[in-house]
């Protein structure tokens, strides 16, 4: 059916060559801007699925249920991942609210001259049923996750490893497993965060999962290869451990697993050694003083422009962790050596002598990571518009003339 519920194939055809990218980006930035506190961090799931939402959108020529159906998922998963933060339903309409505002507002930018009067508007009214749909997509994810996690709260040996101060709790059948070691013999933990493990492999013998089947003890004679045959959604699987250390690491393969869920980084393998997301768990293993450093250190970075603003943070983020030449560093960069220097002497103006104490260069790398993925985002913003000003049209006729000719 395509775009015909809104303009004719001829007018869909000229919306979709003007919804070109950099209109698409900027849709996509006010949009993120919107539903972000101040401060707040880069959120790659929250991104993609925006990417996606819009891109659904565009490439549905604005049928609001085929662009719904395309990305539901996405805003599920949205939805349950909201919850395990703490959200209720309230939060979720607000944060909907806002995107609503912000779509509204991009949109004429989007779409430009090429629809206009009462194909306009019900192209924004067919843009507000989608919205409602992704919103209802997302609440299904809320509620379901809600509902889970307070089934789990009433089990009589509930797994949540980030809560009850004994650290992790295994069910009956993991503890007895554990038991059941001999002295010497190890374990490993494998973990699925958002989604279920796979029925059968937690059906193989020697592997135990809880009920929900987000955690399972694993023997050690499983290679890595064997288990990655077996999955069907990402998880990661932990060192292998003796029975007494079991819960610690089923604690921290739960918290890489849900890093990985809620977008705090990224990897494309299927099974995740938790050896490998070490450093990110140690760097963002505590938002909060991950903040206070970014406080510390980058408070006064405030004040100057968002493009400055991250080529400086990117430049102090490589030099201080990868320490070389300035020259070298210059060439992997691909910038002259005099721009790397004269970064090092604002660098130096701004830091003084925390770029020579190794304490104070460990804080600058926790808050440096702490803060980029939102400079980019302001750096982007400030680009497009940017941009925008120079596309707009500017004064005519004979004073801009005279004006012109000067």
């Amino acid at each position: 059916m395509g775009m015909s519920l809104v303009v004719s194939e001829d007018e869909a055809v000229a919306a979709r060559h003007a919804l070109s990218e950099e209109r698409l980006a900027h849709l996509r930035l006010q949009i993120r801007r919107s539903v972000s506190s101040p401060g707040t961090v880069g959120d790659r799931q929250l991104d993609d699925a925006i990417a996606q939402a819009v891109r659904a959108f565009a490439d549905s020529d604005a049928d609001a249920l085929r662009a719904a159906d395309l990305v539901g998922l996405y805003f599920e998963e949205i939805g349950r991942r909201q919850a395990r933060r703490g959200d209720d339903v309230a939060a979720l309409r607000l944060a909907f609210r806002t995107a609503r505002a912000a779509m509204q507002r991009g949109l004429s930018y989007g779409i430009g001259d090429a629809i206009t009067g009462d194909r306009f508007i019900r192209l924004r009214e067919e843009l507000m049923t989608y919205l409602n749909l992704l919103y209802h997509h997302a609440r299904q994810g809320l509620e379901n996750e809600h509902r889970r996690v307070g089934a789990a709260t009433v089990m009589p040996a509930p797994l949540d490893p980030d809560h009850g101060d004994d650290g992790p709790r295994f069910n009956r059948d993991q503890r007895r497993a554990l038991a059941r070691l001999e002295p010497g013999e190890q374990i490993r933990v494998l973990v699925s965060f958002a989604h279920a493990l796979p029925g059968e492999l937690c059906r193989q013998p020697g592997v135990v999962a809880d009920r929900d089947r987000h955690l399972a003890l694993v023997p050690t004679t499983w290679t890595s290869s064997r288990l990655g045959e077996q999955l069907t959604r990402q998880a990661v699987l932990g060192p292998m451990v003796a029975p007494t250390d079991a819960a610690a690491s089923a604690s921290l393969v739960w918290r890489a697993a849900r890093m990985l869920t809620d977008g705090g980084t990224s990897d494309p393998r299927m099974l995740v050694p938790v050896e490998d997301l070490l450093g990110i768990l140690l760097l963002e293993g505590d938002p909060m003083l991950s903040s206070l450093l970014a406080a510390k250190h980058l408070g006064p970075w405030e004040a100057i422009p968002a493009v400055r603003r991250l080529a400086l943070g990117e430049f102090l983020l490589n030099m201080l962790e990868r320490p070389q030449p300035t020259n070298r560093l210059a060439r992997e960069l691909g910038i002259p050596p005099q721009t790397a220097h004269s970064r090092i002497k604002n660098l130096r103006d701004l830091l003084g002598d925390c770029l020579d104490d190794p304490t104070s260069r460990l804080e600058l790398i926790v808050a440096l990571r702490q803060m980029l993925p939102q400079w980019r985002v302001d750096a982007s913003e400030a680009q497009a518009a940017e941009l925008t000003a120079r596309s707009e049209p500017g004064p005519s006729g004979p004073r801009a003339s005279q004006r012109r000719s000067r």
